[in-house]
């Protein structure tokens, strides 16, 4: 039943594609779309099989564990619209009434108020992995539950942004460049593979194709109210998905909307808005210092995700609590480390450790010194990382500024383009990671030259 239900619904996509006018281009015919379609369903399925191989527990794994909650946000649906309605809106979603269905869910739980002030994060919606968690809540009443059908859905709105995205520019390449310009909007190996999963850059991909397509067309004066409508849905869509993206496209969208006759002008154009923003940030702390806050808080919670350990909340005797990270996960000395006694909260046990066990206080980073554990404090488990495969030590920047930003700025951007950088070590992935970083620098020396 499962997979009859993935038939229908893949010609019902292929049927879309094939009418609807969206998906027409002078350039691409529509059956070219097609095959774009079904290479990127093949890749986003095997992603799904690999996921469910490589990670054993499918809480660490970036596809299931949003997919497996929103089983229990989708099942309010059913049992209160209403309630389905506010936890997709996020309409006081902390409350008492809507707490049972949470209670279920393992990452969408840990997304609140107290959490976020432990964690130094924040809990509200255009920051967190809730709305891709809401995308699989509303497709499962499609799907049915199965994971396959959320793959086509998320594979026809990343062919739809790619597909803008080409139109978009499709005009200012050069017809010799064509054809090399079509494989790297649709099969550039990152954006094929990642945009095909049921993921965030699958929204992010139709998210910003809808963006850029509609300001070019304002961008020639071509006024329509749709086009001014795609753009707020879009911006709305990427706020709610990776917020930073806003900040990054839109200044420069305003910008390109600005007429420049020259290319002498253009230049001077972004080069005095950059200038006049950096003068603007450095100078003004009322303004630069809620951004570098936020800044150093992603960097934090980052870290403490990919460098991994088991994370408590650590109780005074006067029941003032942080949050603490030790490397190994206490349950495994529990003959003999602790004992557990009540504690109100019902989710996890109130923990008594030995003497003589090393921890770290997460505070701003993990930068602390290793101390250890006695009598005084009392321990509540949190959560837990597997440290990630492609952690490396970040330099820890003392008196973080924007001016610090520009100036540390080189390393961070040469470390996007070059890691990973290894053919011969690691992993299957890991390499193909590395050659294709190698393609990229080519691609730019070419496009430069």
């Amino acid at each position: 039943m499962n997979w009859f239900l993935f038939v229908i619904y893949f010609f019902l996509f292929v049927f879309l594609i094939l009418k609807l006018n969206i998906f027409n281009s002078k350039i691409i015919s529509k059956k070219t779309l097609v095959v774009f379609f079904i290479i990127k369903i093949s890749i986003g399925i095997l992603l799904n099989l690999i996921y469910s191989n490589y990670y054993e527990n499918r809480n660490t794994s970036d596809i299931f564990k949003y997919f497996d909650d929103s089983k229990f946000i989708h099942k309010s649906l059913y049992e209160n619209p209403i309630h389905f309605v506010r936890l997709l809106v996020g309409y006081n979603d902390e409350s008492s009434d809507l707490k049972p269905y949470l209670d279920s869910t393992m990452n969408w739980k840990g997304q609140s108020n107290v959490y976020s002030d432990l964690t130094n994060t924040s809990n509200n919606t255009f920051s967190n992995h809730k709305t891709i968690t809401k995308f699989n809540a509303i497709v499962r009443i499609f799907s049915f539950g199965n994971i396959s059908i959320h793959v086509l859905f998320m594979c026809f709105l990343s062919l739809i942004g790619c597909l803008l995205v080409f139109k978009a520019y499709v005009n200012f390449i050069d017809a010799s460049n064509i054809r090399l310009f079509t494989l790297l909007v649709f099969l550039f190996p990152s954006v094929l593979i990642w945009s095909s999963a049921v993921l965030k850059e699958g929204l992010i991909v139709f998210g910003f194709g809808v963006f850029i397509y509609s300001l070019l067309k304002i961008s020639k004066c071509i006024f329509k109210l749709k086009y001014f409508i795609s753009i707020i849905f879009s911006l709305y869509l990427l706020f709610i998905t990776k917020y930073y993206m806003v900040f990054i496209i839109l200044p420069i969208g305003v910008l390109y909307a600005i007429p420049s006759n020259t290319n002498k002008k253009i230049s001077l154009k972004y080069l005095l808005s950059f200038g006049l923003l950096l003068l603007t940030l450095i100078s003004f702390d009322s303004i630069s210092d809620p951004i570098i806050d936020k800044l150093n808080n992603k960097r934090n919670e980052q870290e403490r995700i990919s460098y991994g350990g088991y994370y408590y909340i650590q109780f005074d005797q006067k029941n003032n609590q942080r949050l603490v990270r030790f490397e190994d996960d206490v349950k495994d000395f529990e003959s003999h480390n602790f004992s557990t006694f009540h504690n109100s909260n019902k989710d996890s046990s109130l923990l008594r450790l030995d003497l003589g066990l090393k921890y770290q206080i997460y505070s701003n980073g993990l930068n602390s010194e290793y101390l250890i554990t006695d009598s005084i404090f009392s321990y509540c488990f949190l959560d837990s990382y597997v440290k990630a495969g492609s952690y490396y030590d970040l330099p820890n920047i003392e008196n973080l500024s924007f001016l610090s930003l520009i100036i540390n700025s080189p390393k961070p951007f040469f470390n996007v383009l070059t890691k990973p950088f290894q053919f011969f070590e690691g992993s299957f992935m890991l390499k193909l990671a590395s050659f294709e970083n190698l393609g990229l620098i080519i691609l730019l020396l070419y496009f430069i030259i």
